[in-house]
């Protein structure tokens, strides 16, 4: 079982993401993308997630979140995944250097091929 944080402000992406993986053997965290607080760094590292969905659009500016979770101890190794409905997502991306990246909008089916291969090891590991 996977512990996953998805950092997302708009409803349409929470939705999407608790349809794509709520019935799944994972633990789901929802938690706001466009504020850093100590309440949310706290929150991350008691989670100590194996998986991070991050949110990033136009109308907020929230790469300091992920240079947060880059630098953190908890989160520094664990894949980060780029949800946006940006036109240059894959450059986006690239320079952030996340693990990988998700156009909005999705499908279910979308979100499950994003996280399968971060996700697969450690079912491997559980069994």
């Amino acid at each position: 079982m996977a512990r996953i944080i998805c950092f997302a402000d708009n409803a349409a992406v929470t939705h999407a993401v608790q349809q794509g993986l709520d019935d799944r053997e994972h633990t789901l965290h929802l938690l706001p993308a466009s504020r850093l607080t100590n309440e949310l760094r706290q929150a991350v590292q008691s989670f100590s997630p194996d998986l991070i969905l991050l949110e990033l659009s136009h109308g907020m500016d929230n790469p300091h979140l992920y240079f947060f979770l880059r630098s953190d101890y908890t989160t520094r190794n664990t894949p980060i995944i780029i949800v946006s409905p940006g036109a240059r997502l894959a450059q986006q991306a690239e320079i952030l250097e996340a693990d990988g990246y998700l156009q909005r909008p999705f499908a279910a089916e979308q979100l499950l091929c994003a996280v399968s291969s971060f996700l697969t090891p450690l079912q491997a590991l559980a069994a």
